[in-house]
């Protein structure tokens, strides 16, 4: 007997569908993130599952940055965030060694840019939020966070 009678022609074209589970902060965050793009969770769930395996791996180098270059108000408008979510974005990237982990003050990251230190935890929130930052270690009493910064694709 095997497999159910289909032929291999047939199971090529198949379409698998995958289940996820997440609790309802993450789900809240999802839905946030789907309407920032401007399109339904369901699509916004479906990009980030076809980029899976096509996702970059993280020990990869960063591309050269420019920072005389950078349009934050292109970058602000292609990725949803604030200009100084921009900007911060822009500074983390010119701390950033080759395989862009930065690690830095918030006070500092806050004089870089201009802004007040309460609002570098939400600009930080916010590139985390759109996959742009990743934290590596969180910052202790003495001791800076690390972050990874996540290039353009």
């Amino acid at each position: 007997m095997g497999g159910f009678g289909f032929k291999e022609a047939e199971r090529a074209d198949a379409v698998y569908r995958y289940s996820v589970r997440c609790d309802r902060a993450t789900s809240a965050r999802i839905e946030t993130a789907a309407r920032k793009a401007g399109i339904s969770v369901t699509a916004f769930v479906q990009r980030h599952f076809e980029s899976i395996l096509d996702a970059r791996p993280i020990a990869t180098k960063l591309a050269s940055f420019d920072a005389t270059e950078f349009d934050a108000a292109a970058f602000s408008k292609r990725h949803h965030v604030t200009l100084l979510a921009a900007r911060l974005w822009a500074n983390l990237r010119v701390h950033a060694g080759d395989d862009g982990v930065v690690q830095r003050f918030q006070t500092l990251l806050a004089d870089d840019i201009g802004c007040d230190h309460a609002s570098t935890g939400r600009l930080i929130a916010a590139l985390i939020e759109t996959c742009l930052l990743e934290t590596v270690r969180k910052g202790k009493m003495g001791a800076p966070a690390t972050y990874r910064v996540i290039g353009e694709v």
